[in-house]
């Protein structure tokens, strides 16, 4: 359950498995300057708090490093069929389809849409009686995490832990993103707000599951968005995480670069 393959479609059964990952094949402070990429010098350190510090580095340490992590390419199980994981989730979710007469998700009409939610812990959640309307439709169903993936508005992510009810992507993540740690302790998690660039956290497991442990900026520098698209991201320990930072159709930007990731 380590690392998803980048637009890879691996069939298990029933199952298939991720591949909106932004990873490829591996496993509030100051900001430090003005541009990211005008640090050039080795380790130079570009975010830094109580819990986490960012360095940017030179793609000779990247390499190095990365020929010497372990390759796994372990997979988490998802099922994309809507009919099969709406028989699966019975007693858990109930779908339904939008009704424009009352202009509330309707459990008698036909629909990808969450209507209500029955966690194992924790009370009944309707959608109509949420603060936000739910314009999500149903993309994934993961059974070893019980999370159930949807697709809102511009594309971006919602999801639920159907273990517990928490609610929403900024929370839950999208399970194609995450990356543990070799021993499990620690884990990279994401997902994708609806524009050009994605929003990553770390979580630290405990007896209650993961929980947030830190979230990597997305605005340190004037430039701000600074860490985009996260590509061929690995653990090389339980406290360090190399990774990449890519801008889809813009291979000059100056925040593009090779980056560590500190746990203190």
């Amino acid at each position: 359950m380590k690392n998803i393959l980048l637009f890879g479609l691996l069939l298990i059964g029933n199952f298939a498995c991720d591949s909106r990952s932004r990873n490829s094949i591996y496993t509030v402070a100051d900001p430090v300057s003005d541009s990211i990429g005008a640090l050039i010098n080795k380790d130079s350190v570009v975010f830094k708090n109580d819990t986490i510090a960012i360095y940017k580095i030179d793609s000779i340490d990247f390499f190095n490093h990365r020929s010497k992590a372990k390759l796994v390419l372990d997979t988490i199980p998802y099922i994309s069929d809507f009919e099969k994981a709406k028989d699966l989730l019975k007693g858990k979710v109930t779908f339904g389809g939008y009704n424009s007469d009352t202009n509330k998700i309707d459990s008698t009409v036909d629909g990808e849409m969450i209507y209500s939610v029955y966690p194992s812990v924790g009370k009944t959640i309707i959608s109509n009686e949420q603060e936000y309307f739910w314009d999500a439709g149903f993309v994934h169903y993961y059974p070893t995490l019980d999370i159930l993936l949807c697709e809102g508005g511009h594309t971006s992510d919602f999801s639920i832990d159907l273990r517990n009810g928490k609610i929403g992507a900024d929370i839950v993540g999208n399970p194609a993103y995450i990356s543990v740690s070799p021993t499990d302790i620690y884990r990279l998690n994401g997902w994708f707000p609806g524009q050009e660039c994605s929003d990553y956290f770390l979580q630290k497991k405990t007896a209650q599951g993961y929980q947030l442990l830190a979230r990597i900026p997305m605005h340190i520098s004037k430039e701000g968005f600074d860490f985009c698209t996260l590509k061929d991201y690995y653990w090389i320990n339980d406290d360090t995480l190399y990774f990449r930072n890519f801008y889809y159709g813009a291979p000059d930007d100056s925040r593009l670069g090779f980056f560590r990731l500190q746990i203190n």
